[in-house]
């Protein structure tokens, strides 16, 4: 895997976990309605987590569709960011480093690599 597609991923899971502990804090501190919201921001970043997963093995839709949801998970930090939550500058920065790291020409091979047990990806 080349080292683009692994520093995304790696992204990934670090906002995700950091996501997960932060509302757990903020549940704590001011209720779940308050948690809710702020997770509101990460969602994204929880369906990033879970193609993440895929990377050493899927095709070029994956990178796509990550790239997609990268592309949203920005516009919902800029509306955190608006509304003035905390710490909602983090997944905007995640969400274009990962879009950064994603759209470079090895991981777009990576992605359309020829595999030996399956049919190859059109080129188009």
């Amino acid at each position: 895997m080349p080292g683009p597609v692994r520093a995304a991923q790696i992204v990934i899971f670090a906002t995700t976990g950091l996501a997960v502990l932060l509302t757990v804090l903020v549940a704590v501190a001011a209720g779940a309605e308050a948690s809710g919201r702020f997770f509101a921001t990460y969602l994204m970043s929880a369906v990033l987590c879970v193609l993440a997963f895929r990377y050493p093995t899927a095709g070029n839709g994956v990178r796509v569709t990550s790239l997609v949801l990268a592309s949203v998970q920005i516009l919902f930090a800029l509306g955190a960011t608006a509304r003035g939550v905390p710490l909602g500058i983090l997944p905007l920065g995640s969400a274009v480093a990962v879009v950064v790291l994603l759209s470079q020409g090895s991981a777009g091979q990576w992605f359309r690599r020829h595999r030996t047990n399956a049919v190859p990806p059109p080129h188009f």
